[in-house]
Formats: C-alpha cells, structure tokens, sequence
C-alpha cells in the first residue's frame, strides 16, 4: 500500500479545532513520517504544534464580533439628552471594539466625518428609518450583536440585541405629547421590552418604571449612569449677546422650554422673591406648554428681570453656566437629569425638584423643593440666594459627586454587556 500522502493533508485536519481532529490527524501524520524514516516522536510534536497554533488562530476568528450600532442620533445639531448621550456613548464603544480588533458597523443617515467611511452604512429614509430601513440592513447583513441608543429596537434584528431607553415621560404626561408620538413610543417600549435581550437605563428610577408599567424583568436590566461632557472654557463675550454682565446675579435654568420642565411655576416663585437685584435666565428651545410659561414671564413684575436665550451652542452654554450664581431645575419628570451634572461642572450651587430620578443623582448636593408648591420653590430660592455658605458646602459636594458620572466608565459598562450579550 502507498501511505506517500502529501503532509498537508494531515495538517488540513487541524483546522477544525476539536478532539476528535486531533485524534484523526495525529496517527495519519506519524504513519507518514514514520514511512519517510523520520522519527515518530517528532512527528507527534510537529503535529501537536501545528494544531495548537491553527487552534489559536481559529478562536481568535471565532471572538471577533460583528457589532451593529444605530448613529441614527449621532451628533445632531442643537441636539438633545439622546443626542449627547449617543454622541458620547458611540464615540466610546466603537473605539473600544476596534482596539480590540471587533468588527464595527455603524448604520447612519448621513456619512459621519468622525470615523472611517468603510465603517457607515448610509440608510436614506425620511420615515421609518429604524423600522424599515434599519430592519432590512438587519436581514442581509447580519451582526452578532445590535446597540440602539435611542428607544426604538428594529422589527427584524441579531439574535442578540441591546437598547438604551432613556426615560418613559409619555406615559406619565402624555399630554406632552401627540397621539401619534404616544402611540408610537408605548408600541417601541413594550417592543424592546418584550424582544430585546438586554435593555439598558440611565438610572434606578428608570429601571422601577419599566417594572412598574410594562412589566419588564428586572433581571433584564441594567442600569448604566450616564457621564458627563466637558464644556468649552468659559469667554464672557458671549454674555452680551443675551443682556448680561460679568456683575449680574442669576438664576439659570437649561433645557427644553416645556410642561414637563415646571418653569410657569419657576417664574412665578422667582417673581415673589424680594431680590431685584437678581435676573432669571431660562435656557433652550421651546416645547409643548412654552406659551404658558412665556405667558406668566410677561405678566410678571419680574419680567425686566427675565431672560429667554431660546438655544445656545456649547460655548455660550459654558459661558452662562459659568457665570451663574445658582442652577434651578424644578422639573416633573426626567430620566436622568444631565443639565444638573453639569451645573456640579461648572461649580454652580443646584436647586432641584424633590423626585426619586433626582435624589438618585444630585443626593445631598442639591437643595431639593416640592415641584407642585410655588412657595416652596420661592423658599428654596431665597434661602439659597441669602446663604452663601450653603452654597458653597453644596458646590464642594456637588464637585465630589461628579465622581461617580463618568463617560469612559460608561462606555466600558456598556461594552461589556454587549460582549455578555452576545454570550
């Protein structure tokens, strides 16, 4: 019989990395070299290292991941809590993935200047963006794993997918919203709670609304705080632009203009303080219930004193936060709460409605009031106005609790939930 087979053969075996390869090729290559008067004992020592290094290389293959991310909401102009957080959070992970030699695919609507173009898939739709464009990209180019950031899980997906939702305000105040927004958002959320593997909140208060409104197993849930962004440093320029100088006393509130934001109330406590020396200014576009709040501006005797900026870019946002004397967030509901982080950036004593979400993120580094109660909020003003040293002993606590809000932190929870999830 002629056992003159070429070598290759029996190494070919070795690149199915199991037992049973290695019990197959082991005797065929000893029997050949034992025929060509080479020593069985090397042969199995050649053997066993070709198998270990073609192992090596097959398990290597076999960890690099295909991650899909939705940067539908990446980076947008005058973008919001969802548009920071993707901005960051994208930014991050992709980052991480690659370094660690994943494969990376970002689905986009318009081509991203920050990463390279071989790595966005352009989806070009003006409706259905997710659920029909994002669903099709799913079906023909299947990931190991897909991220969404913002809310909404496609209709066709990965085996494994993780989703990030921020907050279930339409629930609460649906009147915030059109019928159409509400049905659509609680159709998305009891999708992604039902058919995600892994849903992602910002915070503890999130999480127990999940579980309290659409049932969501707790173990499916993982609460990941979000960070916090560096802002520009700080030009006084820009504070004449909206009437203002480097002497003015202010009280600053920065958000949507909004219902949900409880500035009507705001307004109207500020106006009942005795300090006329002190101004208002009330940062950000406007929503729904924004007349009502312009409204009692105007009626007020304090309406001299009350400026509306409408939005701001980053550096004037640093410049007015900077030269701020107090930070007043009294809203009714938020998820998480990222303008209060960044007053504790910027050094500026908070006032915050008294609500679970915001206790869990400012604790005792902010001066809570009863969001309901227009005296309570004048109280909590005038109090924090006439006592300096209290807002200074709250500006040192606020600084010490940015500590646990962390972007880098973030991420690297988040990237290992995706590798968990994929698992």
């Amino acid at each position: 019989m002629n056992l003159a087979i070429k070598p290759t053969k029996g190494i070919v075996f070795c690149l199915l990395p199991d037992l049973s390869t290695c019990i197959v090729a082991l005797p065929v290559s000893v029997l050949y070299f034992s025929y060509t008067g080479q020593s069985a004992i090397y042969s199995a020592i050649v053997v066993f290292c070709v198998y270990c290094s073609l192992l090596s290389v097959t398990c290597y293959l076999l960890s690099i991941l295909k991650i899909a991310i939705d940067a539908s909401r990446y980076g947008r102009q005058q973008s919001t809590g969802v548009e920071k957080y993707s901005f960051e959070i994208i930014n991050r992970i992709y980052k991480l993935a690659t370094d660690l030699g994943h494969d990376v695919r970002l689905y986009v609507r318009d081509i991203l200047p920050d990463f390279p173009q071989e790595h966005q898939i352009v989806i070009k739709r003006r409706r259905l963006w997710t659920i029909a464009g994002l669903s099709l990209k799913m079906l023909f180019g299947r990931p190991d794993v897909l991220f969404v950031p913002s809310h909404v899980l496609p209709l066709i997906r990965p085996k494994r997918s993780a989703i990030m939702i921020h907050d279930i305000a339409f629930k609460r105040y649906p009147k915030v919203y059109t019928l159409r927004q509400r049905l659509y958002l609680n159709w998305s959320t009891k999708y992604a709670v039902r058919h995600a593997t892994t849903i992602l909140v910002p915070s503890e208060f999130t999480s127990n609304e999940l579980q309290e409104v659409y049932k969501c197993p707790k173990s499916k849930i993982h609460v990941v705080h979000h960070g916090v962004s560096k802002l520009p440093p700080s030009d006084d320029k820009y504070l004449h632009k909206f009437g203002l100088t480097k002497d003015d006393k202010y009280v600053i509130f920065i958000g949507r203009i909004e219902y949900k934001k409880n500035l009507s109330r705001l307004v109207r406590a500020f106006s009942s303080l005795p300090h006329r020396d002190w101004k208002l200014v009330l940062v950000g576009k406007g929503g729904y219930g924004a007349q009502d709040v312009f409204d009692a501006a105007s009626t007020s005797d304090a309406r001299d004193r009350i400026i509306f900026t409408d939005y701001v870019n980053e550096e004037e946002k640093s410049c007015l936060l900077n030269n701020a004397s107090l930070f007043a967030f009294p809203s009714l509901y938020e998820g998480f709460g990222l303008p209060v982080l960044e007053a504790f950036l910027t050094k500026t004593p908070v006032l915050v409605s008294d609500i679970p979400v915001l206790r869990e993120v400012g604790m005792q580094a902010c001066y809570g009031v009863q969001p309901l109660d227009e005296s309570d909020i004048a109280q909590g003003l005038d109090q924090m106005i006439r006592d300096l040293s209290m807002r200074e002993r709250m500006v040192k606590m606020g600084t010490e609790r940015l500590l646990d809000f962390d972007w880098d932190k973030a991420a690297k929870q988040t990237f290992e939930i995706l590798i968990q999830t994929k698992n």
